[in-house]
């Protein structure tokens, strides 16, 4: 082929392109035992449900990590003061203990957790219902969940029992979401809240007794129990006694307060 041939080959080749190109019909490449491009099939599938779906598990992710703070920005109580700190402590068996860390009547001073982490108000409460924990289940308290009931702190010196009956009704939504989210089996409640929740007399009388509660239409099985606070004062009691007698006194009424706790919490055991 001839410098001539070459040139007019060339000049139809370019013919041939503009033609192709104004059609928008420009063919690909390819090998003689590759498949035509044009024989490929691309099913197309809307995104957008899933998207959406993706985006709404993205705000379930969101408000499961900030439950913690869940209480601060709530508005169902009037009076509130501030919402109380580290209000949820995630376990990992299906029990909730509830307790109530704040003040609730004029001789007790108001409260505030300053620890990470921190549940109960002091380490001598946290050691004694740790102790007891582990002699009934065999695994750290910490195993447990725990929320602070109410929620939120009020004022100590103002608050009526009608006031505090209203919050512990309307906190109840804060318990049972804690109860449908992380699967909750059964439910503890300590001195304080109990007191707040059935009234005094009630509390005493629920006792050491297991009960069904309802929230909002969920039935769940719950234990009224005392505030290990009650074994710290005890053995303060005891430190500062100069006689035997009472000192034998106090010794034995925190042996039967200590076998009144094992025998509540064996009451959830098979909850576990």
């Amino acid at each position: 082929m001839n410098q001539k041939s070459i040139l007019e080959r060339f000049t139809d080749i370019l013919k041939e392109t503009k033609f192709l190109i104004q059609n928008n019909s420009i063919s690909v490449y390819r090998f003689q035992e590759e498949q035509d491009p044009n024989d490929f099939v691309f099913p197309w599938k809307s995104k957008v449900p899933e998207s959406i779906e993706i985006q709404k598990k993205q705000q379930k992710e969101n408000q499961r990590n900030n439950r913690d703070l869940v209480n601060f920005s709530c508005t169902l109580c009037q009076g509130k003061l501030s919402g109380v700190r580290q209000f949820l402590h995630k376990g990992r068996k299906p029990v909730l203990v509830l307790h109530y860390s704040g003040a609730t009547g004029p001789k007790e001073k108001p409260f505030t957790k300053t620890k990470p982490n921190q549940i109960f108000k002091d380490k001598l409460t946290e050691l004694s219902w740790g102790e007891l924990v582990q002699k009934v289940f065999g695994f750290s308290f910490e195993e447990f969940y725990y929320q602070e009931y109410p929620a939120c702190n009020f004022s100590n010196t103002d608050s009526k029992e009608i006031d505090w009956q209203s919050r512990v009704e309307n906190c109840k939504f804060h318990v049972k979401e804690t109860v449908e989210e992380f699967g909750i089996k059964a439910i503890v409640i300590l001195g304080s809240s109990a007191k707040l929740l059935f009234g005094a007399e009630k509390a005493k009388e629920f006792l050491g007794k297991q009960t069904t509660w309802d929230l909002s239409g969920l039935s769940i099985p719950i234990v009224t129990t005392r505030s290990p606070e009650a074994l710290v004062f005890l053995g303060e009691k005891a430190k500062k006694t100069d006689s035997e007698s009472n000192l034998f006194q106090y010794g034995k009424e925190k042996q039967e307060l200590e076998e009144s706790f094992i025998s509540h919490l064996s009451l959830v055991k098979p909850y576990l």
